[in-house]
């Protein structure tokens, strides 16, 4: 099904939950609600409505894992652990050059501290390292931001979207993924 069907049909299903309601609709309406089908079928309880209603949950869910979102609230989380905020750096190079001199002072006193903050910020569960995260934070197109980014979509699973991925139109003009 594409992503156009199941945009219609989710319209398709606001506007007719608009119109008046027949004594057959309120019968749909109470068989859905005790989640039982319709006798025709086609009511709200209906599996091809349950699972357009899927569809369109998974495509356009708030709720829904994102790579980029998960890599730029661990970058943020580190800068804090630091305290050096990204909004006073011009670029997210210096930025990422902040927060490795952090790092590396850090290194110096106390490596326990280290292991301390990579516990804390959940990179040993991704099986990557402080350095790792301040490199692709540095070099967001290096082989450290790759391994990442990987590290990320095992930890989510199948539930992530990539949004770095581009969106390119289909057969007949229309965007979707």
């Amino acid at each position: 099904m594409s992503s156009l069907s199941a945009l219609n049909n989710a319209a398709l299903l606001i506007l007719q939950q608009q119109r008046p309601q027949s004594a057959a609709a309120e019968d749909n309406l109470v068989a859905s609600a005790n989640g039982v089908s319709s006798p025709a079928g086609s009511g709200a309880g209906s599996p091809l409505i349950q699972a357009q209603a899927k569809i369109s949950g998974s495509m356009f869910s708030v709720n829904s894992l994102n790579v980029t979102a998960m890599k730029v609230r661990l970058m943020e989380r580190v800068g804090k652990e630091f305290a050096i905020d990204q909004g006073d750096y011009q670029s997210l190079f210096s930025y990422g050059t902040a927060v490795k001199n952090a790092v590396e002072a850090l290194k110096q006193r106390s490596a326990s501290e280290i292991i301390a903050i990579e516990k804390k910020l959940g990179l040993d569960q991704l099986g990557v390292s402080l350095d790792t995260l301040v490199n692709a934070i540095i070099d967001p197109n290096g082989s450290d931001s790759d391994r990442l980014d990987a590290a990320l979509k095992k930890q989510a699973g199948d539930d992530v979207k990539d949004a770095s991925k581009p969106i390119d139109p289909d057969d007949i003009g229309l965007y979707g993924r």
